[in-house]
């Protein structure tokens, strides 16, 4: 959603050429001629009737970008009048269980964060790495322990989108619960640094495929009005998983032994072993069947995701489907399929611009220096008791599950520029407020243990806040900016970015610390108001609209053919939505007679 400044919010006028009538370019195309799937003997007939990808038809003007973006802009299909006499009960039942049960495959980073940097500040298990002497790891062992996770999901994330592309969005996220059932077992046996490493690479790699699995099925099969809130409901399964462990992780700092920790690390047994044997019951998305040719399991896949409760389409969900085949079909027919889709146009590049750069932003909101390091941070906000380090990390848990759940809910309520602005700039602002602590009192080694709690309040409201807003948009943008047969590749391009982000923040963050002292979080601050700028004036709104739809809102010329698709589909079931209605008004006024 737009901010109060609507016009300002928009990308350079050149990024876009459309024709200056584009509201009515095209609409008379005959819809029949354009459904058809991708073949020699239908090209011609496509090509001539709407823009060809290889001679495109000439723009008569350029569209003003803020007409593009404007927020007022609402979902060019509609609600017939007759499809609310149909139900959809067992469609939408259906739809939502299966998005929930692959949900558990959690977000990865909540978990895997609330856990590891639990345990990695335990004494029993410094004590098992064999530091029972000094009481630390090493600082080199530190240092790598916690950012090589995002090494390997970043390894991870990008054979995913290889994956995901030949073999399926529910093969990748079957691959993924495989590699977890590895990585905790060699994090459970770990006897020594070299093997935590490993575990942590293979741990990061099968989270890697998750994510990927996960968000790209979710955005394919829910609908657009849904699309934000089940999106989060692995950020929701996340957080859930992380309370469990950080609840184990608090119970444990009162006993000895090895139990504690390896019981906190086995919570990750229980989704993994649920997806796996649930999985081979669940359907393809209908995209992913379309995209590689099986259009009658498509078709049967969207009428079981979006059907009736008879197995019929209702107007709306016929207009996405055929919005969709034509989406999918324009990219076939103009090999939008290579690498050259993310930079040979204008729209490719704005498209490529925005959705990777959202990427970048998480690392610099100040977990990095927390995150596994959060015993020196206690300290540093002169909070030096074990329990009650580990008993706040154990309410922000708790805390970041209604925010998740409020988050979800509200991202298809305010949109998702609204999301990313009010996450990023609240982070901003408090940690510029905990630059102003740090330096005043910690740099300066005063005992001020109110500056300490007011300092750790700061994370605490910050994080959560994060999780509300933040969180939520910052893996299904990627999923909505970019096309069908880019979508995989491009998550697995943004996963990438981010994960080498995140390593360089994490690995960055002792010796930053070591060398800014508290000028950590006004550097943190400043690169947090840059992607609060860069959004406020490029990223374009997404929410309420179709996957294909997107196209239509970025400029491209799918989107010409989207659009030409689903009014045509529109304007004949209206036609014969209004003799239905009158045949059912009739047949009512003859009863009553």
């Amino acid at each position: 959603m737009h901010s109060a400044s609507a016009s300002s919010s928009t990308p350079p006028d050149t990024l876009v050429d459309t024709d200056d009538d584009f509201e009515n370019d095209a609409c008379e195309t005959e819809v029949t001629s354009l459904l058809p799937r991708p073949s020699s003997s239908s090209s011609a007939s496509l090509s001539s009737q709407t823009p060809s990808p290889s001679s495109p038809k000439k723009r008569k003007g350029k569209m003003k970008t803020q007409d593009i973006l404007d927020d007022k802009s609402t979902s060019i299909i509609h609600t017939a009048p007759e499809d609310h006499l149909l139900s959809t009960r067992k469609s939408t039942r259906y739809r939502w269980i299966v998005i929930f049960i692959l949900s558990i495959s959690g977000d990865g980073w909540s978990y895997e964060a609330s856990v590891m940097s639990s345990v990695l500040n335990m004494p029993q298990f410094i004590a098992h790495m064999g530091y029972a002497d000094t009481g630390v790891l090493p600082k080199t062992a530190n240092m790598l322990i916690g950012p090589i996770y995002s090494l390997g999901q970043l390894l991870g994330g990008l054979v995913g989108g290889w994956f995901a592309d030949r073999f399926g969005r529910k093969s990748t996220l079957h691959l993924g619960t495989v590699l977890v059932l590895l990585s905790t077992s060699l994090l459970i046996w770990a006897p020594n640094v070299g093997v935590l490493i490993f575990a942590r690479i293979v741990q990061g790699a099968a989270i890697g495929l998750l994510i990927l699995g996960f968000q790209i099925y979710t955005a394919e099969v829910a609908n657009q009005k849904e699309r934000g809130f089940l999106s989060g409901t692995s950020l929701i399964s996340g957080c859930i998983f992380s309370t469990i462990a950080s609840a184990v992780s608090y119970g444990v700092t009162y006993s000895d032994g090895n139990w504690g920790w390896r019981l906190a690390l086995a919570v990750s047994y229980i989704p993994s072993v649920v997806l796996f044997f649930i999985l081979p019951f669940i359907p393809e998305t209908p995209r992913y069947y379309y995209q590689k040719g099986r259009e009658e399991q498509a078709r049967e896949a969207m009428l079981r995701f979006h059907g009736t409760d008879d197995g019929r389409f209702t107007n709306r969900s016929e207009a996405e489907y055929e919005g969709m085949k034509a989406a999918l079909h324009y990219d076939q027919e103009a090999r939008n399929e290579g690498w050259s889709a993310f930079y040979s146009t204008r729209v490719a590049r704005f498209r490529t611009f925005c959705a990777l750069s959202s990427q970048l932003i998480w690392p610099w909101a100040g977990q990095s220096a927390w995150t596994y390091y959060f015993g020196r941070m206690y300290t540093y906000a002169q909070i030096t008791d074990v329990h009650t380090q580990f008993g706040i990390n154990l309410a922000l848990s708790i805390a970041q599950i209604f925010a998740a759940i409020l988050g979800s809910y509200l991202l298809d309520k305010l949109g998702r520029r609204v999301a990313f602005l009010v996450g990023i700039g609240q982070a901003a602002i408090f940690l510029f407020i905990q630059c102003g602590l740090a330096v005043h009192y910690f740099d300066t080694n005063s005992n001020n243990k109110t500056a300490g709690a007011v300092f750790v309040s700061c994370y605490f409201i910050s994080q959560t806040l994060w999780v509300t807003f933040f969180s939520p948009v910052v893996y299904l943008y990627v999923c909505e900016m970019f096309a069908g047969p880019m979508r995989a590749r491009g998550f697995a391009v943004g996963n990438a970015i981010s994960m080498l982000g995140g390593f360089i923040a994490l690995v960055s963050a002792t010796p930053t610390f070591d060398s800014l002292k508290g000028y950590t979080w006004l550097l943190f601050g400043a690169i947090e108001t840059a992607f609060f700028i860069n959004i406020f004036f490029l990223y374009p709104e997404t929410k309420g609209r179709t996957l294909e739809e997107i196209e239509t809102v970025l400029g491209s010329h799918a989107g010409d053919r989207v659009k030409s698709v689903i009014t045509g589909v529109q304007r004949s079931n209206s036609h014969e939505g209004d003799l239905r209605l009158r045949s059912v008004g009739r047949t009512q006024d003859s009863l009553s007679a």
